[in-house]
């Protein structure tokens, strides 16, 4: 199994768009309420792409996986969003992977803190997160998901 991780360029907009629309139809049909394909449209991802924020994780040369990273220097931490490994590869240890480059992502940078919100309902993510020492730090209601999210934060 030959896995890499790389920064997602203009070439892969549809790739991501595709994992990220997987995933979302998977979340909604085990009743996860907050991802849905408003979470992130084509001008929305095109444009964290040219930020440089969107990394691929590839299995065997094909890109399986996706995360965006933002880096936020007046917070002093690094922002974790739209992790999503498509259906058919989860549970191969591929969402550690990404939360383990993450980490270094942010050790290279100098930060100490990753942070991200992530649906009431994904336990799965949920389970994910605390097996890599994030921490609950709060819980907020998104009105225009009309969801609950809670605040997940690894001090590194």
């Amino acid at each position: 199994m030959e896995v890499n991780i790389i920064k997602a360029q203009k070439n892969n907009l549809l790739e991501v768009l595709y994992i990220v629309r997987e995933c979302s139809k998977q979340l909604v049909g085990k009743g996860v309420k907050y991802w849905n394909n408003s979470l992130a449209d084509y001008h929305e991802i095109s444009r964290d792409i040219d930020a440089g924020y969107i990394y691929l994780i590839k299995y065997n040369h094909v890109a399986v996986g996706t995360v965006t990273l933002r880096v936020n220097t007046e917070g002093n931490h690094l922002q974790i969003e739209r992790l999503a490994i498509f259906p058919t590869f989860q549970k191969k240890g591929l969402a550690k992977k990404l939360i383990e480059f993450a980490k270094n992502l942010a050790q290279i940078n100098n930060i100490h803190i990753l942070v991200g919100n992530i649906p009431f309902d994904d336990r799965n993510l949920i389970h994910l997160l605390e097996n890599n020492q994030f921490i609950r730090k709060s819980e907020q209601f998104l009105k225009d998901t009309k969801s609950f999210t809670i605040e997940f934060e690894c001090k590194l």
